[in-house]
């Protein structure tokens, strides 16, 4: 396995552990919910743009996070 893979098997149990442990009306997802009612626009270009990042939709040239990820390696 990759350390990619790892980095997303570590992700995802980090997150489903917080999910589990959460108090009552903290989970991520709720989070999310409220971000959205307090910034609509702001939470939905966020999310759109890591999914986006996270499918390759943009080019590598002017996505953001990669060109970040290749200045600091």
């Amino acid at each position: 396995m990759s350390h990619g893979d790892w980095a997303w098997i570590t992700l995802a149990v980090g997150v489903l552990t917080y999910e589990v442990v959460a108090p009552p009306g903290q989970l991520l997802s709720e989070a999310c919910h409220r971000y959205r009612d307090a910034h609509p626009w702001t939470t939905v270009l966020a999310v759109t743009y890591v999914a986006s990042h996270l499918l390759r939709v943009w080019p590598a040239r002017i996505d953001p996070l990669h060109r970040l990820a290749a200045v600091l390696r």
